[in-house]
């Protein structure tokens, strides 16, 4: 028989074990769409979505088990490995201002973030699930959730603003703490941050990179939970990066969509009458509300660029342009047309290198490289640009006409005269313009336009712009940044001075070539092309075979063309 002592200890442990049983961290149950981000092991994990898609509870409950040190539960009863070290943790959380940091506190150590019932089968508390039949009959049942991080856990606070419940450090009894920044104040410095959350848009962008940095020593790890917002080029890059590495097996970065429409806690009669109102508002209005997606999508200056369509190699196999780049080892044969455009710059400089085939191939611009460096000068440019070009030919060389107008301060010399002396003095010389430049459109709707119109997919599948992505990484990544201005009621056409070097020395080349095209001015012969036509006549076998149209091998040089 037990003693007095045992029956006390006994009644002791499962008052504990009841105790931890109704701890908000271990009653919470992600949704099937969470699930993912709870066991993603990426360094950096952004999650996106909708109204009420669940994106905060998810990163609430994620910063929760890193600090209590306790694995969160998956909707069948499996433990979701806790990732984090067993040792006291630094944690920080950033929130847009001080109203966002008390809004944070509610979060993590307030009741309410989900509604929980007793289960009729264990007796047991759980989640409330409204979008059952039986769960939504007895809403009157449930009650709030308790606090994911509660009382009995914290050994002391220091207050910004007590009253409001602005803090700016919560100690925990098992020696992590968690201190909380605006994201307009400094960004701290010199410490090693386990974690760091993000919560919402931030005030600069520019911290996250010092945020960033903070993690590196101790492997840490960094999560934002946010609506994609338009002005915040932080988010919009890391996403950015998310998407390349969507197919690595082990990314470091990766980002979770939460849709609204997938929420199965929020009663089916809801959920239809909030979808159908946002869809009669317009597809740009119910994909917001829906999915998170913001109007950046519309406000890209080109949407329709996608790497798949217009890199080589395309994923839908290949084609004329990429049998002549795979025989030649993916280098521009020499009978090619070259051109070199220029987006000068001290902050940011880039060039384009682009080569259009014989007229007998088709009309197409092959991007096959480029540079992109910051502070940079005009001999530096040369000398990279000389690196990349040994051997090489080139027509023309054409730069920012407006840009290449001004004078240097105190000096009065022109800008391009700088960029002429650094190419003769590195040995870059074009046939047209020696090492001088023809000078880029300056309107900036027109020559966008040409882009547009080079990214068309045409009849016969084919789109006249094509890019090397491997060796063109930066202009890749400019095609979704590069954004038109949006104001109140509209997009608009004007561009926006910001991811655009490579967009605006692209955009200098299609001005220029864009009316050559035209009349079979674009290229121009040099040399007996030796590489062109076995392929050609087994390509253009194979669209007789498919259209029943006959192609030749003859090439059509238009007025003004000439040999070298």
């Amino acid at each position: 028989m037990a003693t007095t002592t045992e029956r006390s200890r006994v009644k002791e442990l499962l008052a504990e074990k009841n105790r931890r049983r109704m701890l908000g961290i271990n009653l919470y149950r992600p949704m099937p769409s969470q699930l993912p981000f709870h066991l993603s092991k990426a360094s950096e994990r952004i999650v996106t979505g909708g109204v009420r898609g669940g994106k905060t509870s998810c990163a609430v409950a994620e910063f929760t088990s890193a600090a209590l040190q306790t694995a969160l539960t998956a909707a069948d009863g499996t433990e979701i490995p806790n990732n984090y070290p067993k040792r006291p943790l630094l944690l920080w959380v950033i929130g847009f201002d001080e109203k966002h940091i008390a809004r944070i506190y509610k979060k993590l150590f307030c009741g309410g973030m989900f509604k929980l019932i007793k289960d009729k089968a264990t007796g047991e508390w759980r989640s409330w699930n409204p979008s059952d039949p039986a769960d939504a009959a007895r809403e009157d049942e449930t009650k709030q959730s308790p606090p994911m991080i509660p009382p009995e856990y914290i050994a002391e606070w220091a207050w910004v603003n007590k009253a409001l419940r602005v803090f700016g450090v919560c100690r925990l009894k098992n020696g992590t703490e968690i201190y909380a920044f605006t994201s307009g104040g400094q960004p701290g410095k010199g410490e090693a941050v386990d974690v760091i959350w993000i919560d919402e848009d931030i005030e600069i962008p520019t911290h996250v990179e010092e945020w960033q940095s903070r993690l590196s020593d101790v492997r840490g790890r960094l999560i934002w939970s946010a609506w994609p917002h338009d002005g915040n080029i932080a988010i919009a890059r890391m996403r950015m990066r998310a998407k390349e590495q969507i197919d690595r097996p082990n990314p470091d970065v990766a980002e979770f969509i939460l849709p609204f429409s997938a929420n199965p806690y929020i009663p089916s009669d809801e959920k239809r009458k909030r979808l159908e109102g946002w869809a009669a508002a317009g597809e740009a209005v119910l994909r917001s509300r829906d999915r998170g997606e913001s109007s950046a999508g519309l406000q890209l200056v080109y949407p329709g660029f996608n790497v798949d369509v217009h890199g080589a190699p395309r994923t839908s196999g290949p084609d004329i342009i990429e049998e002549l780049l795979l025989q030649n080892n993916w280098q521009v044969p020499n009978d090619w047309t070259r051109y070199l455009a220029i987006d000068p710059g001290h902050a940011n400089v880039a060039a384009v290198f682009g080569a259009v085939p014989p007229p007998g191939i088709g009309n197409f611009l092959v991007q096959y490289d480029e540079v992109f460096a910051q502070r940079c000068d005009a001999n530096a440019l040369a000398r990279m640009i000389a690196e990349k070009s040994k051997g090489t030919t080139f027509h023309a060389f054409i730069i920012d006409e407006h840009a290449g107008r001004q004078t240097v301060m105190g000096g009065g010399k022109r800008v391009v005269e700088f960029y002429r002396e650094a190419f003769e003095r590195y040995g870059l010389k074009s046939r047209l313009t020696d090492s001088g430049f023809l000078g880029g459109s300056d309107n900036i709707p027109s020559r966008n336009m040409s882009v547009r119109n080079w990214l068309n997919v045409r009849e016969d599948g084919t789109t006249q712009f094509r890019i090397i992505a491997s060796t063109c990484p930066f202009t890749c990544r400019e095609f979704g940044l590069y954004k038109q201005t949006i104001t109140r009621d509209e997009i608009t056409d004007k561009a926006i001075a910001k991811d655009n070097h490579c967009m605006d020395a692209l955009g200098y080349m299609a001005a220029h070539l864009d009316p050559l095209f035209d009349w079979g001015g674009a290229y121009v012969a040099h040399q007996e092309s030796k590489t062109v036509a076995p392929i050609l006549d087994a390509y253009n076998k194979l669209v007789e075979k498919m259209t029943g149209k006959k192609k030749d091998n003859s090439f059509h040089l238009g007025p003004g063309t000439a040999a070298a």
